[in-house]
């Protein structure tokens, strides 16, 4: 029952009467925390020594009383995947002390001690080649057997207003990062952090060699998925040098527009879709084609797309990107030497890059942080993106092990339905006991039993 009471009035008029909730504040000395969930991912980090991998590779502290790199990173994790983006927000954790008393924490830094160590270890050197490191781990426990993997490469904006950031070509001031994925398990394998006004096609022969080398031991690029960015003769070539299938969305250029002026109606086919049945409105083709001065042709798959209204095709006109309009149908083109498969599985299997990377990016940006960067320092900034990266390569991780309703949910899901699990902890003699309800303890140990199972890769 709601009980009420009758404000103060004056003389003549009516009192008025005010609801009030039926409760009584009250405090506790019990150990309580909200976040008890977030010992899903302290697992991960444990099962697979993620702490003594750190420690091992990134620069240790210049005195015995500074704090080793894995408490920063992990708390930085911690904080990324409790929903925390801003360095002040490690108050949460802080704050915390029954979840501190569960990991261990007895001290995390400050937000400026956070700041301070990644504006040093981002001008170090040593600590892009350590982020590597740890993080081929991660990628080996995610990829287990796996050898051959497919790589997905593309540059993202990440609008920042900062001293140092550039224009980009979308009109933002900001950073354009090239981030590369492996489709199979939808996992960071490296980044490159870039000035804003950086061109997406700038050095990415180089980016794919970095990611080469950023693959655990024994792994390969086996397959290769870029936009226009990459439709470069060097490119091209190192794919057909290392036995790499490629599907490379091509630019479109005079000779393209030639070529499919030449084309009759019956050169076309409908598209099908994944079913087998046609896309109404849609068609494709395919033709031998060469880049530049590169002697060995490919295979270019073009398709067609109706559209409402009419464009007349210029030849004279220089290239206009990666599309073009023609008697009602908008073209575009694929390069690949995928020559055995059907024009509709190359064209699938190019776009399926959108769920395998640019929404994975999404992911990384808006779920973890990678868009919010926390320094006025370029390099310490790239080193926060790194961290981003890692924390999400956790989570997908994490992922591929969850219950079947949890695993296939956004990290903004999984914080309310796993992490946000409210708790007491109790701690008798030398035993910890963390209190939840029935239905959440029986997830979280769910949860926990299948994170403790999988092996870790050596140090």
């Amino acid at each position: 029952m709601v009980c009420t009471t009758q404000d103060q009035h004056p003389i003549g008029e009516q009192p008025r009467l005010m609801n009030i909730l039926p409760y009584n504040l009250a405090t506790t000395n019990d150990s309580l925390t909200s976040r008890a969930g977030l010992l899903a991912i302290a697992q991960v980090m444990e099962s697979i020594q993620l702490s003594q991998r750190i420690n091992k590779y990134f620069p240790a502290p210049g005195s015995n009383r500074g704090f080793q790199p894995s408490t920063f990173i992990e708390t930085l994790i911690l904080m990324q995947h409790e929903g925390g983006f801003h360095l002040d927000d490690v108050r949460h954790l802080n704050d915390d002390e029954a979840l501190r008393t569960v990991l261990g924490l007895d001290k995390i830094p400050q937000a400026s001690s956070l700041g301070s160590w990644l504006r040093r270890l981002g001008n170090h050197n040593q600590s892009f080649t350590a982020w590597t490191q740890v993080n081929k781990a991660v990628l080996k426990a995610a990829l287990h057997q796996c050898k051959g993997i497919t790589l997905d490469i593309d540059a993202t904006e990440v609008i920042a207003n900062k001293a140092d950031a550039q224009w980009t070509y979308k009109k933002n001031k900001g950073y354009m990062p090239m981030v590369g994925h492996i489709a199979e398990v939808g996992q960071v394998v490296a980044c490159d952090f870039r000035q804003g006004n950086a061109s997406p096609a700038k050095e990415n022969l180089e980016f794919i060699h970095q990611c080469e080398h950023s693959l655990p031991d024994g792994c390969f690029v086996q397959s290769l998925r870029i936009d226009a960015a990459g439709y470069q003769k060097k490119i091209i070539e190192h794919c057909d040098n290392r036995s790499i299938k490629y599907a490379i969305r091509a630019k479109t250029s005079a000779a393209i527009k030639e070529q499919i002026v030449a084309l009759t109606e019956a050169d076309w086919q409908p598209l099908l879709n994944k079913k087998g049945g046609p896309v109404t409105g849609q068609h494709t083709t395919r033709m031998a084609h060469w880049i530049s001065d590169y002697d060995k042709s490919f295979t270019l798959v073009i398709q067609r797309k109706r559209i409402q209204g009419q464009a007349e095709l210029e030849l004279d006109t220089p290239d206009s990107g990666e599309e073009i309009c023609a008697d009602g149908y908008v073209y575009r083109a694929i390069a690949t030497n995928q020559d055995e498969w059907s024009n509709a599985q190359i064209i699938h299997w190019y776009n399926q890059r959108a769920e395998d990377s640019e929404n994975r990016i999404k992911e990384l940006k808006l779920d973890f942080g990678g868009d919010i960067l926390p320094c006025s320092d370029f390099n310490a900034n790239a080193l926060y993106f790194l961290i981003a990266a890692l924390s999400f390569n956790l989570f997908a991780l994490m992922r591929q092990l969850l219950p079947e309703r949890i695993a296939h949910h956004r990290a903004t899901t999984v914080r309310w339905r796993l992490y946000a699990m409210a708790a007491k902890v109790v701690k008798t003699g030398r035993q910890l006991f963390i209190k939840l309800k029935a239905k959440h303890q029986a997830v979280l140990d769910q949860v926990l039993q299948a994170l403790r199972r999988f092996d870790s890769p050596p140090i």
